[in-house]
């Protein structure tokens, strides 16, 4: 299942050079980090319909630099889509 939080792998870096947002899996969390405040809502309603739950968030610099940093719970039992 592309795109499904149940495919990634524990503790690897999901980047690539054209990427849109930058994802991050470390056991039991997804970190996600975006830069625009419409693909931080996309990516907390996807999470959120695959049952996972925001457990830290934070906003770092200001402006055309500012970014969105999400770290999402990974559900015990996730929905599938």
């Amino acid at each position: 299942m592309h795109g499904n939080t149940v495919d990634m792998k524990p503790d690897t870096v999901y980047n690539q050079a054209d990427n849109k947002v930058f994802v991050s899996t470390n056991g039991e969390k997804i970190v996600v980090v975006c830069d625009t405040d419409e693909k931080l809502q996309h990516v907390q309603r996807k999470f959120h319909e695959a049952g996972n739950s925001i457990i830290e968030f934070e906003e770092w610099d200001e402006g055309e630099d500012k970014k969105y940093i999400v770290t999402f719970a990974v559900a015990e039992e996730p929905v599938l889509n």
